[in-house]
């Protein structure tokens, strides 16, 4: 298993990631994100459905990255007949997404548009992989629908970092300074920092009116979901 150290000396348990794509650019492109990434390890590669299902048969990750190259029907099909009981996560980059129906049949899934930045893609993956579900609407298109304001994953009006971004989400879920500290790799004292940051630049007093505000924005959806947009 892969383990990350944090700045206190704790060692930590990295998210194992399964990269499925056939096209060498944004293979290399992947890789070179997902190696490097804070709290994430890559232990795979595979270049179609077969492979992937050889791979996850072998050691299951805790997240499967793939491109629009694959059509999510078959990558899920493939997946579920090698590992049945394995709640299957999955992150899609471009197309159309996870369908609904598809969605519906995995622990946590995230999809993201093409546009979508490297930070963001990371914070998808780190975030499925703890069991939140992602979606998120493509850059440019507007947004006429009622209710809430959507917020982007970047949080351009409260020029929120990805880190804080990663800290609200799970703070309005419930967890504490030490999980979200072992979820994201980060050392407690960190945490406590982004927090403290986050508070400031929302403008709220406290963890419960971050939390509210999370749902109130329509950022975190009943039920689980996160909600982008970007």
């Amino acid at each position: 298993m892969g383990d990350t150290t944090d700045n206190r000396g704790r060692v930590g348990r990295r998210a194992e990631v399964l990269l499925l794509d056939n096209h060498w650019i944004t293979t290399i492109a992947l890789r070179t994100s997902l190696t490097t990434a804070d709290g994430l390890r890559l232990v795979a590669e595979a270049a179609d459905c077969d492979e992937a299902a050889a791979a996850v048969s072998a050691e299951l990750p805790d997240v499967i990255v793939f491109t629009d190259a694959n059509d999510p029907a078959v990558v899920f099909d493939r997946i579920m007949e090698v590992a049945p009981h394995w709640p299957v996560k999955a992150v899609m980059l471009g197309g159309n997404g996870i369908p609904a129906p598809l969605a519906l049949r995995c622990s946590a899934t995230g999809s993201l548009p093409w546009n979508a930045g490297e930070q963001e893609v990371l914070s998808a993956v780190r975030l499925v992989a703890a069991g939140h579900s992602i979606s998120a609407r493509h850059r440019g298109r507007t947004v006429t629908e009622p209710g809430p304001r959507r917020l982007g994953m970047e949080y351009h009006d409260y020029a929120l970092t990805t880190r804080e971004s990663d800290v609200l989400l799970l703070l309005s879920k419930g967890y504490t300074n030490a999980e979200i500290s072992a979820l994201l790799g980060l050392g407690e004292s960190t945490v406590k920092s982004h927090v403290q940051n986050l508070l400031n630049k929302l403008g709220v007093r406290n963890r419960v009116e971050a939390t509210v505000y999370t749902y109130e924005t329509g950022l975190v959806q009943p039920g689980g979901t996160t909600r982008f947009s970007a």
